[in-house]
């Protein structure tokens, strides 16, 4: 579909692209069937496996769809939740292509170039684009930014995650800062991430990024370091630390969860509005490749997000 505006009442039948183990459209797929209040469905599913979309089609009551283009078929927007980022521009193609809404999992993109021609091919073609981590829909916002206000002037802050796999979890640090300090990051000025293989996905140690922002951002020019604690841990959790002129913070916490960004992504599918914008889509992106590339490569690296 195009970027008409749906019923907001029924409940919004959806396309998965990617529904393997582990995938955000399994484990959304099956959180939407056991609560229908957020009025989403899984309606048609693909993956690269047929007998994964089989065995979750008929778990959740959805049909198979032959491609990846066929899951859009009488659906109100598509999601491409595939492990690999670096397939979402080819599977997003199709959809961009035809002006359908489409969301993207966390990072938008295999790269800051792909993202931008994700955005571009939107522009052309009138389409709608989405992408978020859970955590840049946050109850903990709120509060965070209040906390902030009341510390004077920022001049360091750390946020905290868990897990052994950076290229799925930067982005979640990354969307916390964005969440609560705002946009404006400037660059990367030194990341250690220990990984097996050189692989981003098998940490071997905790990982920790060092950024600086914009003299022109929210914030000013505060630094801070973005930390996931690694393997052999069983602590889940996000927090974040703050650091100001007129004194220090407690660790605040983030919530997680995925009501809010239900409501978003609804509200997405139904109107075609697009919940964030999409500047801040590239930076969250730019930023993810440049910790990256400052972990291979050495630091600084500069976020260039320009060209939303």
């Amino acid at each position: 579909m195009t970027s008409q505006t749906v019923s907001t009442h029924a409940a919004l039948r959806l396309g998965i692209v990617g529904c393997a183990p582990f995938t955000h459209g399994r484990m959304w797929a099956e959180q939407w069937q056991r609560e229908p209040e957020h009025g989403l469905v899984a309606a048609r599913l693909w993956d690269d496996d047929p007998a994964v979309a089989a065995q979750l089609a008929a778990q959740v009551g959805a049909e198979v769809a032959a491609t990846p283009e066929a899951v859009a078929d009488g659906c109100d927007g598509v999601l491409i939740t595939a492990l690999d980022a670096g397939r979402y521009l080819e599977l997003a193609r199709p959809h961009l292509l035809a002006g359908r809404r489409v969301f993207l999992n966390r990072p938008l993109a295999g790269s800051l170039p792909e993202a931008r021609e994700i955005l571009a091919l939107a522009d052309a073609h009138d389409a709608r684009v989405y992408s978020a981590s859970a955590l840049l829909h946050t109850h903990a916002a709120e509060r965070i930014r209040t906390v902030l206000a009341e510390l004077g002037e920022l001049r360091f802050f750390s946020v905290t995650g868990p897990t052994d796999t950076a290229d799925w979890y930067l982005p979640h640090l990354f969307a916390c800062l964005a969440g609560t300090l705002g946009s404006g990051l400037a660059r990367v000025l030194h990341a250690d991430l220990p990984c097996i293989d050189g692989d981003p996905h098998r940490l071997s140690g905790p990982a920790i990024v060092s950024v600086a922002y914009r003299a022109d951002a929210a914030v000013g020019p505060a630094r801070g370091v973005l930390a996931l604690v690694g393997p052999g841990s069983d602590w889940y959790g996000f927090t974040l630390k703050l650091y100001g002129s007129l004194g220090i913070s407690q660790d605040l916490e983030f919530d997680v969860g995925y009501g809010l960004m239900f409501a978003a992504m609804r509200d997405f599918f139904a109107s075609g509005a697009e919940p964030l914008p999409r500047a801040l889509l590239l930076e969250q992106t730019a930023a993810h490749y440049a910790a990256l590339r400052a972990a291979r490569q050495g630091g600084p690296v500069e976020i260039d997000s320009q060209g939303a």
